[in-house]
């Protein structure tokens, strides 16, 4: 039946694509904040912004890791790659509310809605960055954690 027995791949990608759609107009809304002068200098501003970029980065990553899957590229260590990049998902979308919420504290009347709006997208995509996880954890079962552990160590290599 090859790498993906049960379909996991496909929900794996229909979840990022799903969160995806939410970065998008987070990010739009995210670089709207920069023309309202209540937040354009907003502690939590920028983090949020590139929070925002890195789950997008991250989405990116595992859907191009599944594209390739599935166009039967041979990939000698596409276990960890998807492991790696769900996991480091889970971490970007660690950053993403505190952040935002830095941000969210100067907002004022004229800002409400969209804030509103940003938190709602902001649980659109941790949910479906968490429904990705759970899907890769399911198709990997108990290797998930193997994975996991080897590939922490390149997690905790700074990126430049």
């Amino acid at each position: 039946m090859g790498i993906d027995q049960h379909g996991y791949l496909g929900a794996i990608d229909d979840a990022m694509a799903k969160g995806m759609a939410a970065k998008e107009v987070a990010c739009s809304i995210t670089t709207g904040f920069r023309v309202i002068p209540s937040l354009r200098n907003a502690p939590g501003l920028n983090p949020y912004h590139a929070s925002v970029a890195d789950v997008g980065y991250g989405f990116d990553a595992v859907r191009g890791t599944i594209k390739r899957l599935r166009e039967n590229e041979p990939i000698p260590l596409w276990k960890e790659m998807l492991v790696f990049d769900l996991d480091t998902l889970r971490i970007s979308e660690k950053q993403l509310n505190p952040n935002f919420e830095l941000v969210a504290q100067e907002a004022g009347p004229d800002t409400y809605y969209l804030i509103e709006q940003s938190r709602q997208l902001n649980r659109q995509i941790s949910g479906k960055i968490y429904e990705a996880i759970r899907y890769g954890m399911d198709f990997f079962g108990s290797e998930w954690d193997v994975i996991l552990k080897r590939v922490q160590n390149v997690q905790a290599i700074p990126r430049l």
